[in-house]
């Protein structure tokens, strides 16, 4: 990050993690944000930072677990904060004038966070990988921000569990999670609900879309599926640019599970608060050309990493008719001389 958004934290964080002067060297608050961002953003182990700032293994375990409480506790009222109807509608209007897909308020992906083997925790945490993990969901909105995140599932979680189970899943399923009702998309458009837009992974219901499935589909369906997958780079971005930011995440989390969803928190606002900023440290994200899609660089520095690896199809993949129709009633809009961007049949002829 920037040396005036390090100092705008510092200044942010200083009073939480001030200590009293004892008879041992202080270490200052400087000090111990830099231990915590140098954590975060190199992946280097607790031990050999305590080399190179010459501070004992257990004080910077303890900085760490510190500073990263400080940071969550100052930062989330303003970066992320728990999502109002005015938040959705805020983001919305970004997905219709950025990804031209009116009505989408979000786009919501989901990771296996690797994490050690917690004590005695059996197979909780061991997941159809093969691996030891966490679940990370989280919706983004269309500037490649977290605006809702669920943290903490067991790795081993069935994979329909993961999300029906998790709080983030019932607040959707039960409508309380503040997204506007239904109206009209424009003065003369259809009644349309306000979506979150998924991938494959994730179930089709009224308020979740997610592409059609097949080789062959209609032209109409292939054109619905290519504006989904345009507007939901937005959450592949987010974690893009937030795993090539943290190399915390290129490995192994070496920490307990409290200390892991710390890590894993504090992260997340900490991209929020630096992307509110336009401070991207070189990571340039995926973006659109003339509706051609540029790969971002982060793409590159996270090939090969395994810290976060997708979660798996949510269930099965049977849906309600009404689903359904909510689905075919984007895709007939899309179809609309009102609905449509004038290059979706060439991006969608050149791929079949």
């Amino acid at each position: 990050m920037s040396k005036d958004n390090f100092d705008f934290l510092l200044a942010s964080v200083t009073k939480e993690i001030t200590h009293k002067s004892t008879h041992a060297r202080p270490i200052s608050p400087l000090e111990r944000l830099a231990i915590t961002i140098r954590y975060l953003a190199s992946g280097n182990s607790q031990f050999s930072l305590a080399m190179s700032y010459r501070v004992s293994p257990s004080s910077v375990c303890l900085i760490i677990r510190e500073t990263l409480a400080a940071i969550i506790k100052i930062l989330q009222r303003r970066y992320l904060p728990n999502p109002s109807q005015e938040t959705w509608t805020a983001s919305e209007a970004r997905y219709r004038l950025l990804w031209n897909f009116p009505h989408a308020v979000g786009a919501i992906d989901g990771k296996h966070v690797r994490v050690k083997l917690p004590p005695a925790s059996g197979s909780l945490y061991y997941n159809y990988k093969g691996f030891y993990s966490i679940v990370l969901l989280a919706i983004s909105n269309a500037d490649f921000q977290f605006q809702a995140v669920d943290i903490g599932a067991f790795g081993s979680e069935s994979d329909a569990g993961i999300l029906g189970k998790s709080t983030m899943g019932q607040l959707l399923e039960t409508g309380q999670f503040g997204i506007p009702r239904p109206k009209p998309v424009s003065a003369m458009g259809p009644t349309l609900p306000h979506v979150i837009l998924g991938d494959d992974a994730f179930p089709l219901r009224n308020h979740l879309m997610k592409p059609f499935k097949g080789n062959f589909l209609s032209r109409e369906n292939s054109i619905f599926n290519y504006r989904l997958s345009r507007a939901r780079m937005t959450v592949e971005n987010s974690f893009g640019i937030l795993a090539a930011r943290w190399r915390i995440f290129h490995s192994v989390i070496e920490a307990d599970v409290d200390l892991a969803k710390s890590i894993i928190m504090a992260s997340i606002l900490l991209h929020n608060f630096l992307t509110s900023k336009s401070d991207f440290n070189n990571i340039s994200p995926d973006r659109v050309e003339n509706g051609a899609i540029i790969e971002g660089s982060w793409r590159q520095m996270v090939q090969g990493d395994r810290g976060m690896v997708n979660i798996p199809q949510q269930g099965s993949n049977n849906y309600s008719r009404n689903s359904s129709q909510v689905r075919d009633a984007f895709v007939n809009y899309f179809m609309t001389d009102e609905g449509k961007v004038r290059w979706q049949d060439v991006h969608v002829s050149a791929g079949r």
